[in-house]
């Protein structure tokens, strides 16, 4: 209890210190919608004979991206904003067989994600201000179990009211900083047997208090464009609270060598992405995104004691080996740099 009180103690330390320190924020006028999209495609290829001398593969990278949002300022008091984000894409390499001839390997997906967020804030044109907002997180293809694929799995649902507090804005830059209570649902599907024939769905809840800060400011004389996100989650209950327990001590009980995973549900959860965007010539850019996770134990996992209390020992081995892949003691770190065709259509 100590250290959630002494988290929550610094996230208001850090939202008042921003609130401070905050330009004051020109108010926006009320009027349409304005909407923006951005369309981007990454694409490299090459191929080499098999006598190819210097013993080269050739591969084929691909990634689509969308960026969308509607804002509308109703009146002076309501403002409502909506962002959309889908990006894909895959990776092929040419692999040499037994009898030295190169084939095209089949493609593995390199970027994978569905990302939704509608908020609304009552602009009382104050120090902060109240704010009501959900989230939608999914992926076109869950590959983290090397027994199959699972599409649109798991999808994540998050909903949070609060304060928000406008840091500074204008028409090309904006930091908006929010506290408050949320909770997520996650809706997912997993393997239960050894060889992928058999899933479960299954819901898990949790609730808990966060902040989050987003930053839009152009940089080096408006050349780059950085956009930001600092997202912190203190869970504090879980609806699989028990089952959590009763899973640890029988995987424990089958090896005591085990770590106990019974509480790791209850560390904070960190994300923080940065994005840097520059213009090279009309629709030729260059995007570099740097992503860090901390999530010590994903609630997508499933949470199931009949599994790791099964009689057949594969089942309770590929299980076990389930839990483990959905807890991690580490960050979790990406980092993509390219070279893009964009165009926006509004």
């Amino acid at each position: 209890m100590t250290s959630r009180l002494g988290f929550l103690s610094i996230l208001a330390s850090l939202v008042l210190a921003g609130a401070a320190r905050a330009d004051d924020p020109k108010a926006t006028e009320p009027g349409p919608w304005k909407f923006t999209t951005a369309l981007g495609v990454n694409f490299s290829q090459s191929a080499f004979s098999t006598n190819w001398a210097g013993g080269d593969r050739g591969s084929l990278v691909w990634v689509v991206t969308s960026q969308s949002g509607a804002e509308r300022q109703f009146n002076p008091s309501f403002n409502l904003s909506n962002t959309l984000s889908l990006a894909y894409g895959q990776t092929a390499q040419q692999v040499r067989r037994a009898d030295n001839e190169l084939q095209w390997h089949s493609p593995d997906k390199t970027t994978d994600a569905i990302l939704f967020q509608s908020l609304a804030r009552w602009t009382l044109h104050r120090v902060v201000d109240p704010y009501v907002a959900f989230n939608v997180e999914s992926q076109f293809q869950d590959q983290t179990d090397p027994r199959g694929i699972i599409r649109f799995n798991p999808v994540k649902l998050r909903e949070t009211a609060g304060i928000a507090c406008l840091l500074f804005k204008t028409e090309e830059s904006e930091g908006l900083t929010r506290v408050g209570f949320g909770f997520r649902q996650t809706f997912a599907r997993s393997f239960t047997d050894p060889a992928g024939l058999v899933k479960k769905s299954f819901t898990t809840n949790d609730g808990g208090i966060e902040w989050q800060t987003d930053v839009k400011r152009p940089m080096l004389q408006k050349k780059v464009l950085y956009q930001g996100r600092l997202l912190a989650f203190q869970p504090l209950f879980s609806s699989k609270k028990d089952d959590i327990e009763e899973v640890d001590a029988l995987l424990r009980a089958a090896d005591p060598t085990r770590e106990s995973i019974a509480d790791f549900w209850k560390t904070v959860n960190l994300d923080f992405l940065s994005s840097f965007s520059a213009q090279i010539y009309k629709a030729i850019g260059v995007n570099l995104t740097a992503q860090w996770i901390y999530q010590k134990f994903d609630p997508s996992a499933l949470i199931d004691p009949d599994l790791a209390a099964s009689p057949d020992p594969a089942v309770r081995t590929s299980y076990a080996a389930q839990i483990d892949k959905n807890a991690r003691k580490a960050g979790q770190f990406r980092e993509v740099f390219s070279l893009a065709i964009t165009y926006r259509v509004l």
